[in-house]
């Protein structure tokens, strides 16, 4: 059994507390053109029959993913994409000369809002207020202590396998875009410094039926080295209670099947590795930036700006 209440930070790994809205047009900005493709974010395949709203002009993809807008004014402005195969998508765009965006949308084929609620936003424990996207944004590294808060010392073999689990489950989590950056081991913490994730261990049980706790996307992950029930031999903890302590501090919430490594159950003494669906709705979770919100909008500091190549 884990605790299921988690904490919330407040200052979100890697993003900025102060975010930025489009600026106001006046009659002398200058107008433009704006071409754009929209491909899926889990696929890659062009999404075409898509309803596309920027501004005050309104129009669809064709079977390419492509559309073209015209008589737009200059600046950072919010596009909209909505259809019947598609998460509804809504994020911040540049339009300056004319040129070509490129735009991904959640395609529904595959896709599992439901358990991406759960998953990314705390729709098990929460569902009637769903949070914003948390995720890590750089490398993390990671402090282990080597003793507990009393001073005793943690076996080096747990020692070496929390440090192997989280190199191995990091990239997982974040669909292969992060890596554990450096492990130090030590008897201080980094908690409160930016960029730093510290494994830590209670000087005795909090609770007999809790094995492990620790905040969405913060700063530590504290363990359970003193509770028998949450002990896999040769080790004081589990692999699978690492797993889902740092599923926690990457970004995750819990879920409700026990195939999951997120879930509340049959995991402490399994060896769980993260399920296919969890993997699949990681990687969608790790293409939005921090603040993203249901279904699928990004935040007005989040601008797509577009590539240089200018269009003939």
């Amino acid at each position: 059994m884990f605790e299921r209440r988690f904490f919330i930070v407040v200052v979100l790994v890697g993003s900025s507390a102060c975010q930025a809205h489009p600026a106001p047009f006046s009659p002398s900005d200058s107008w433009r053109a704006l071409t754009g493709h929209v491909t899926a974010t889990n696929g890659g395949q062009p999404l075409g029959g898509l309803v596309v709203d920027l501004g005050s002009q309104t129009t669809g993809t064709d079977v390419t993913g492509g559309f073209a807008l015209s008589n737009l004014a200059s600046g950072s402005q919010r596009l909209s994409l909505t259809g019947s195969t598609i998460v509804s998508r809504s994020l911040l765009v540049a339009v300056g000369s004319t040129r070509d965006v490129s735009v991904d949308a959640i395609s529904l084929s595959g896709f599992d809002l439901g358990f991406y609620r759960q998953f990314v936003r705390n729709g098990l424990d929460s569902p009637a207020a769903l949070e914003p996207l948390r995720r890590w944004t750089t490398n993390p590294n990671l402090y282990l202590k080597t003793v507990d808060e009393a001073g005793a010392p943690i076996p080096g073999p747990t020692l070496d396998m929390v440090e192997a689990t989280a190199r191995a489950v990091v990239p997982i989590w974040t669909s292969q875009r992060f890596t554990v950056a450096t492990v130090e081991r030590g008897t201080g913490t980094r908690v409160g410094t930016a960029g730093w994730i510290t494994i830590r261990w209670p000087a005795t049980s909090v609770n007999p039926n809790q094995c492990c706790r620790a905040p969405v996307s913060g700063g530590y992950v504290e363990l359970e080295a003193h509770n028998p029930r949450c002990q896999v031999s040769p080790w004081v903890t589990s692999p699978s209670l690492v797993r889902h302590e740092l599923g926690h501090a990457m970004g995750y919430w819990h879920t409700n099947a026990s195939i999951d490594v997120m879930s509340g159950t049959n995991w402490i003494t399994n060896d769980q590795q993260p399920s296919a669906r969890e993997r699949a709705h990681a990687a969608i979770a790790y293409a939005r930036p921090v603040g993203n919100t249901d279904p699928d909008t990004d935040p007005a500091g989040n601008v797509t700006l577009m590539p240089s190549r200018v269009v003939q």
